[in-house]
């Protein structure tokens, strides 16, 4: 059975794993350069897309990572529908 764990990295953006390949945030610069370095403000709000990425190829980063499953929910099915597996539902209390 095929599983997604997650992950924090040190920045506070959430990895996922699946077998030997991550789900990795990656910045888009397109958008941040429109908006951001145009009107000098860097503070965001910035978008990401995740791009799948090797175990390996993370190299020294994999030890900064904090695998944990304290992760909200919405970020969790952002994760889920990219690796293309069923969005989990929200717990109501």
């Amino acid at each position: 059975m095929t599983r997604i764990t997650y992950a924090v990295a040190p920045d506070g953006l959430v990895v996922s794993r699946v077998e030997n390949q991550l789900a990795w945030p990656i910045l888009n610069y397109a958008a941040y350069a429109k908006t951001s370095a145009a009107s000098g403000d860097f503070r965001g709000p910035f978008t990401y897309s995740l791009a799948k990425v090797p175990v390996f190829d993370v190299g020294r980063e994999w030890d900064s990572l904090r695998w944990t499953k304290k992760i909200p929910v919405a970020m969790k099915n952002l994760h889920r529908e990219f690796w293309g597996f069923k969005p989990l539902k929200e717990k109501s209390t």
